[in-house]
Parts: structure tokens; sequence; C-alpha cells
């Protein structure tokens, strides 16, 4: 068979070949499963078929090859003198088979023949020459005629284009235009080739695919011996890739000359290049620089282990950001911000680098502006509360290192109300801005000034040495706000003060707002006493207002503190497995206080012995467990405030006088503390764990750092915050945040213990989800050491199964739901189908039963419905059909909801 003008095949048979059949097989489309001849001119191969009747490259064929009771159809290429497969040569059989070596050989051998036979007389040496050059070339040839219809093209084109030779040969070169091509380049080169005239330039073409590529083309004619045009032959070729790279040098040099300034390197960090802003930033010209190091605008600011550390990094991840400090050509200091990138060649190496940086004079002055705004009061410029604020914890800091006292004074102007309404708020204005500076030159260069708002002043009074010293600065500082103002008008203004004062550590308290109290509630007894004080100033006294002010700090110190316990229960193990120490205050009647109400008003050294007195509690009650032979673990929480060496050293000494397993104790760390942010903490941790404690963190979830902090922490458990646990019947689809950290949690082989576990519901649920320990009022409320007891003996005897709930079999059917569609996206082969269409198999079912459903209830219908679906999925190429799955989708949803629905409905039940 062979090629057509019409791009259809055209039969060439022997004699024997019935005259019905020549009609049948004559003039075949060249188009997929049309048969072996015209799948051989689609790929240019050999096609052995030993079933016709089977094999897809007879696929339209099927019916009228067992029709004709034709099996096995061995066919090869015809090939023309440009190598380009233009027909084939074919046997068939009424039997299946392929051939054995010899008989393609054979094939080839009449294949052959029949093109020397067709193409020899017009082919001598030269054209033969000429062939196999046009076939070995890179760059595609085209042949067409003087309508720019294809006559043969090489290889190369076929291969840029996608096309095949059945499919071109014949068609105009507007098959290889599209949407995109530009039409004014199109009536160009028809410009010329109408003219007669050769054509060079690029053009947007299409290929098979439909995806586009740019071709650049060089069109010339060809001339009959007459001088009549008659054909046109063209060189192509893509040059996609060399556009974009144009395109993206074109980019380069635009970012190049950009604002922001740029410098390039070799690898030996030498200057090779910089632009307009580098030069118009530093004021170095590039002639200035070109050879140098960058080393010429080092300002002198940052030492040698910056640039260590800057180069460190450079090497290792390729790039370095950061600010720093440079010198302009003018000796003038300026900060940027820098970027370094490394260049590496295709072997890794390191060739270039390149730095882009940008001025922050501006930025910084603004920053520095808006600080100032931010942190200082608009009137009389000193520092405003939020400013206090940032500085005092560094006061405390440096008091606690230097052991001297801070105080903090708050200082009121008595009566000043009564004299800013006489002379005027403008006036009253000049006279705070006037005492104010006379507080700054009254106080030494350590001290601080804040006013917090309308007469009212605050002192940060360091490094004092005793209570004397504090006088004297405080009676300096009365002398200068006592001193007469005397106003433009003459008249003079007396004004007087109240001052009250708390002093750190004397009051233990590092709270800003505690220290404020103190110092509030001593500056009114100064004011109240004002007719008879010996000074305008008081001082806080622990020891007198404590008891009013704090109240559960006194019955703290006083002994007031309880360990109450609350179980935590392990369902694979069906009991109590461990205990968490909850700290508890009583008072004489009996009256009980949380955490919640106490331990703000705990100073840090209340909190430290509260941590060393729940850990000695802890241990006595569980080795007095031990002797009446229960043994369990037992969690206590650290409030990570207090976790430091001396705190290490004293929770090692408990254990060593105590002589207990650290492995039994369970030290729980609070999540929404910042102290886990320091790499500190990390350190801390990890010497708890050599010693051999087990480590939990606490209130998972509540918020986003806690789950990154999981990977980075040496901790053996996590505690799931209450907060996503008890309103798991309000909001069923919190399951899901569950199911997410159980998995987090078993990933990192880390115990996870769901707090807030308030109903059989819910524990229900959770367990179905896979969660081992529960913990919350479902297992049992928080209770005292003999009620523990009581408890413990009653739980040893107490294997009642959890009561199947219709939460507890929603979270069943999602996490089993969650395995079928991972299986079937992974190893759906493993998947019995028949098996999985039987609803009655499902353990589901058989919890709808213990529900007390019927057999005809609509959740029963439903979950036949979505087994039933299963059933009747079908994998193609590998995976489930989509349809299919779909309608599985779409059961698993109404059965869900259903559930939801059934099980609401039931809580509204009376009990």
């Amino acid at each position: 068979m062979l090629l057509g003008r019409e791009g259809e095949l055209r039969l060439y048979a022997g004699p024997s070949l019935p005259e019905g059949l020549r009609e049948r097989f004559d003039g075949l489309r060249v188009i997929e499963g049309n048969g072996s001849c015209v799948s051989v001119v689609l790929s240019g191969e050999k096609v052995l078929v030993h079933n016709a009747t089977q094999d897809e490259r007879w696929l339209r064929l099927h019916e009228l090859a067992r029709a004709l009771q034709i099996r096995a159809c061995w066919s090869v290429p015809i090939r023309d003198p440009l190598g380009q497969a233009v027909g084939s040569f074919a046997l068939t059989s009424f039997r299946e088979g392929t051939p054995t070596t010899e008989q393609e050989r054979l094939l080839e051998g009449i294949a052959a023949v029949v093109a020397q036979f067709l193409f020899q007389p017009s082919v001598d040496g030269r054209d033969r020459s000429f062939a196999a050059a046009l076939r070995s070339i890179s760059e595609g040839v085209l042949l067409t005629d003087a309508e720019q219809n294809i006559l043969y093209f090489n290889n190369a084109f076929a291969e840029i284009t996608g096309y095949g030779l059945a499919e071109l040969i014949g068609k105009n070169c507007r098959i290889l235009q599209g949407p995109k091509t530009a039409a004014e380049t199109v009536a160009r080169i028809r410009q010329h080739l109408d003219a007669g005239q050769a054509y060079s330039g690029e053009i947007l073409n299409y290929r098979k695919d439909g995806s586009s590529f740019w071709n650049q083309l060089s069109i010339n004619p060809i001339r009959d011996q007459q001088g009549q045009l008659a054909q046109f032959v063209s060189v192509q070729r893509d040059i996609s890739e060399e556009r974009q790279q144009r395109e993206a040098l074109r980019l380069s040099a635009q970012v190049f000359e950009a604002q922001e300034g740029i410098m390039i390197t070799d690898a030996e960090q030498r200057i090779v290049r910089v632009n307009r802003a580098f030069t118009r930033l530093t004021g170095y010209a590039e002639s200035d620089v070109l050879g140098l190091t960058p080393q010429i605008l080092h300002s002198g600011l940052q030492n040698g282990n910056f640039y260590e550390r800057m180069w460190e990094k450079l090497h290792r991840d390729g790039e370095w950001q950061g600010e720093i400090w440079n010198r302009r050509k003018n000796g003038d200091l300026f900060p940027e911000f820098l970027q370094i990138r490394a260049v590496r060649n295709n072997a890794g190496e390191i060739t270039n680098y390149i730095g882009y940086f940008h001025d922050l004079t501006h930025q910084k002055a603004r920053e520095a502006e808006l600080e100032k705004m931010a942190l200082h009061d608009p009137l009389t410029g000193l520092m405003n509360r939020r400013a206090l604020e940032e500085e005092l914890p560094r006061a405390r800091a440096r008091a606690d290192r230097s052991e001297r006292l801070l105080a903090l004074v708050v200082l009121d102007l008595d009566d000043f109300k009564e004299v800013n309404d006489r002379i005027g708020h403008d006036r009253g204005d000049a006279v705070l801005q006037r005492l104010a500076q006379r507080l700054q030159d009254s106080l030494r260069h350590s001290d601080g000034v804040v006013r917090i708002g309308g007469d009212e002043f605050i002192l940060l009074l360091e490094g004092l040495r005793d209570v004397d010293q504090l006088e004297s600065v405080l009676r300096k500082v009365n002398s200068a706000v006592e001193k007469p103002l005397v106003l433009e008008s003459g008249e003079q203004i007396h004004i007087q003060v109240s001052m009250g004062v708390s002093i750190y550590p004397l009051s233990a308290n590092s709270n800003l707002e505690l220290l404020l109290r103190e110092a509030d509630q001593a500056m009114f007894e100064s004011k109240r006493n004002k007719e008879t004080r010996n000074a305008p100033w008081a001082f806080w006294s622990p020891d007198e207002s404590a008891q009013s002010l704090y109240p559960l700090r006194m019955l703290f110190r006083a002994g007031g503190l309880q360990s109450w316990y609350q179980p935590i229960w392990d369902q694979r193990a069906k009991r109590v497995v461990g205990l968490e120490a909850l700290a508890r205050l009583v008072d004489e009647d009996g009256k009980v206080w949380g955490p919640g109400d106490f331990l703000g008003q705990l100073s840090e050294k209340d909190i430290f012995s509260l941590t060393e007195q729940m850990l000695r509690k802890a241990i006595l009650d569980l080795q007095a467990l031990e002797r009446e032979g229960q043994v369990y673990w037992v969690s206590v929480n650290i409030d990570p405030q207090v976790l430091g060496t001396a705190c290490i050293y004293a929770i090692k000494g408990i254990v060593d006088d105590f002589r207990v397993d650290p492995a039994r104790i369970t030290l729980e760390i609070l999540e929404n503390h910042d102290f886990i942010d320091r790499q500190i903490a990390t350190d801390h941790l990890l010497d708890l764990k050599a010693m051999g404690f087990r480590l939990a963190l606490d209130d998972i979830g509540s918020g986003y750092s806690s789950l990154l902090r999981l990977k980075e922490l040496p901790v053996d458990k996590a505690k799931l915050d209450q907060g996503f646990v008890r309103c798991l019947e309000d909001r069923p689809q919190d399951l899901r945040f569950v199911q997410s950290v159980l998995g987090l949690t078993k990933g990192l082989h880390i115990d996870l213990v769901a707090e807030g576990v308030e109903s059989d519901a819910i524990r229900d649920a959770l367990m179905e989800m896979g969660v081992r320990y529960f913990q919350g009022y479902a297992i049992a409320r928080p209770m005292p050491v003999p009620m523990l007891h009581e408890f413990l003996e009653r739980s040893l005897q107490d294997d009642r199964d959890i009561p199947v709930s219709f939460l507890g079999l929603y979270a069943q059917h999602i996490s089993h739901f969650d395995i079928l569609e991972k299986t079937l996206e992974l190893h759906p082969e493993i998947v019995d189908f028949q098996v999985m269409a039987n609803a009655h198999a499902c353990p589901e079912e058989r919890r709808l039963e213990q529900l007390g459903l019927a057999p005809d209830a609509m959740l029963m219908t439903l979950h036949q419905e979505y087994h039933a679906l299963i059933g009747c999925l079908r994998i193609e190429n590998g995976k489930v059909r989509d349809a299919d799955w779909s309608a599985v989708e779409d059961c698993h949803r109404r059965f869900s909801t259903a559930l939801l629905d059934a099980f609401w409905l039931r809580a509204q039940q009376p009990a």
C-alpha cells in the first residue's frame, strides 16, 4: 500500500485478492486503528500483528478482520529517497503468529526492492547523497509547491512539529499556524512568496499537540527551466529557548539598572561589575572598584566574627541577607540591607557572588522617629507606659546581677487640678513640661522618669545600696519639685507631691502591674496622711499590705497547699495508669481555690516553692500507693518561668532524697509561654531528660507554634488542649483536628493524652479515632488523696465497656473512610470489592444494631447503600474510576450527616 496525494493509502495487491476485498482496503485513511499498514506510515517502523481481531492497531477494522478471518498481518515500511515511510509491504495469514527472523528479512527485502523499483529511475547517486544529507542535518527542511502545499520534509522537521508524513503530505503550510500567530507576519511572508522572493524571519508556529514554538524561517524559491516558479524550499529551526534566553538577558539588563545597588564579584571576591545605583549610593564609580574586594566599603562597625559567620552561611546555604553598616567614598557611614547569593557552574563550583543592597538611612530615621513617638510622652518627651513595660524587665535583671535594690516610685502632684483650672490648660501644660525637666535633672543617669498621664509620674531608680540612699534620692526629687515656679506673668506656682515606693526584691514581684499596685497603694497612704506625714513618700510594706492585696499568697505561705489528683486512663490496658498532680489551696473553712485563682498572686519565689512542694507531695503519695500494691506514674506541672539551673538542681535533689525512679515522674511544661521559644529551654529539658524524667508538653493545639515545637523539644507526651475535646459534642468536625494531631504524635513516637473527656460519647469517639490515654470528668474529677484511694480501689474491678454512641460511630466511620480512600489511592489491587459490598460484615452495622436501629431504618439503608457502591467500584489504568468514587463520596457524606443528626436528636431526649 502506498500513500496517495490525498493522504490516503492506495492498495496494490496480487490478482489472488478478491475484488470485494480490494475495495474495502483501498483508500484507507491514515488514522490510528486503521490497520497495520496505516500504523507503519504513522510510526515509520515495522508493525507485526499476530491477531488482527484483537490488536488495538486494528481497532477500526476488527469487524472486517473477523469477517475475512484475518489473523496475522506483518507490515514493513516502503521508504522514499528522503527516508520517509510512504507506504508498506504486508503479508496476511488466516492463522495467528509472529514472523521468524528469516521471514522479517524477506519482508524487508521485498519492501526495499519495491522502493528501488518505484524511485530508482529518478534518483541518481547525487540525489541519494542529497537525500542522506537531508536526513542527517538538525534543521528542518520543507519542500512545497508554488501554493505552499507540502511535498516533502526531513526527519528534523517532523521532530520539530510532531507530525508524521501522512499528516502533512498534501497539506498547506497554514496547518502550522495557530491562534497567536501574528497575522501581520503571515501577510509579510505571503507578500514575499507571491512575488517569488526569498524570506527570512521568525514566526510563532504550533506543533501537532497544540503547543507553540518560535520558528526561524529561511524560505527560497525554486524555478523550472523556463524560469517559472515551481516550488519553495525552506530551512526551519526551533528557537524558543534562544528567545527565552534573549528575553531573560533583556530583563536582566533592566534589573541590573534598577534602583537597588548591585555588585558582582568573581570567586575570589574581586569586583567585576557594579551598576549605576551602586555608584549613586556609595559614591564609587565602577572604575574606582574594579579588581578590588568589597572590603573597600567596610565601616569597621562589624567585627571579624560577623564576617566569618556571614561567609560560613554563604558557603553552606549559597545565600546570606541582613542589615550591615558600610562606608561611602566620602567617609559617611550608612546602614543598608544586603543580600548576597553565590553563583555556581554545572560542576557545582562557585564562580561569582552577586550582592544586592539598598540604603536604609531614611528608613532607620523614620523608624527611630516612630519608635520615639511610640515610647515617649508627646508633651514632656519623657518615657511613656509602654517604654516602662519594656525597660522594667531589663532593670530587674540588672538588679539581680548587681544585687542592688530597684525602686518603682509613683509620684502624684497634689491638688494640681485646681492649679490647672486657675492658670489655664496651656500654662498648665507648660508647668508640667518644666517639672518634667526638673525631675530629669534631679536624678542620676541610671534612673528613669515616666509620665503615664495627667499629673502622675513614675520614677525608676536603679543600683541602690540601701533604703538610706533611696531616701536621699527622694529628698532631692522633692526639693526639685517644690521649688516655686515663676510664670511669665510673674505669678509663682507652688507644687507639692505625694510618692509611693515599691522596692524590688523586697516585694518579690517582677510583674509591672503588681509593682505598680504596691507603689500606688503606698502613694495613696502618703496622700491620705498628708497633714501628719514626716516625708512626702511612703513605702509599701509586704508585712502590712500583703494580706489585703494578696490573701491567697498568704494562704499559700501559711501552708494551705494541697495536692489533688486526676486519674489518667489507658484504653488499651483498660485501667488507670497515671495521675496528674494538681495544686489546690484550701483555707480553714474548707474553701478550695484552683491555680487560676491564686497563681497571679504568687511571686516568682513562691512559684519556685510551689514546684518543689508539689513534686515532694506527688512522690510521697506515689510511694504510699505503691505500698498498697498499686503502681502508677505521676505528672507534675512546672511553670517555665522558674525552670532554670537552680530548679533543675532542686528537682534532682528531691528525687535523690526519696530514691524514686525518675522515669515514673512526668514533668509537664505549659505550651503557651515564651520560655520554650528560647534555645536555653531545650538545653534545660535535655538535662531533665538525661536524668531520666519523662517530659510532656501541655495544651497542644492552643497555639499553632505548639505543633512545630513537638518536633523540636525532647518530649515523651503531648496533652491535647481540652478546648478541642470537651466541645466535640457541639463541634464533631474537630475530630479531624484530633485525627491530625494523633497522626503527628504517632509519627514522632510521642504519646497523646486527651484532656477534657467530659462524657462517654466523647470518650467513645476518641477511642474510635485511636486515642489511647484519656483524662477528664468521664474518667474522674480531680480529688484529694483520701478520695483517690477509694476511687482506685473501685476502678481495679471496673471493667465495663464504654457505651456505644452515634458520635463514636461517626468517628469510626470517618476513620474507616480515610483508610479506604488512602488504600484505593495507593494500592487498589489489595481491596476485595466483593467482600466490601457486604454491609453485614462491617463492624459499623453491628454498632448500629447495638444502638437499637431496626433493619429498615434510614441509617441502616444508607450504610448498605454505601457498601453496595464500594462493591461497584471498577479499576481502570490502576485507579478507581472518578465517577464511581464520586458516588461513594456522596453516600459517605450523607451517611456521616445522618449519624450526626441522630446523635444530636438522641442528645435532646430526656435521660
